[in-house]
């Protein structure tokens, strides 16, 4: 199953979506917020998370493509 996420952007907005990272809940790794009640920082982008990252310029609209995107459980092309 491949799951998709929303993430922040140049726009420094939450407008964009992007596979989630392998990476992702990885408390020792780079999405890590040490001291943070969440742990992880689910919306930054990395240099071990993978591509595309999609611009939709529209918080509603990065919601809406994550969750059909996940629900398809599209995936990227090798």
């Amino acid at each position: 199953m491949s799951a998709w996420r929303v993430i922040i952007t140049d726009s420094e907005s939450m407008t964009g979506v992007a596979p989630v990272c392998a990476r992702q809940s990885d408390v020792d790794g780079p999405h890590a917020i040490p001291g943070t009640p969440w742990g992880t920082d689910d919306s930054g982008v990395y240099d071990c998370c993978p591509g595309p990252h999609i611009e939709t310029w529209s918080v509603p609209a990065a919601a809406a493509l994550a969750a059909l995107l996940t629900a398809a459980d599209a995936e990227l092309c090798s």
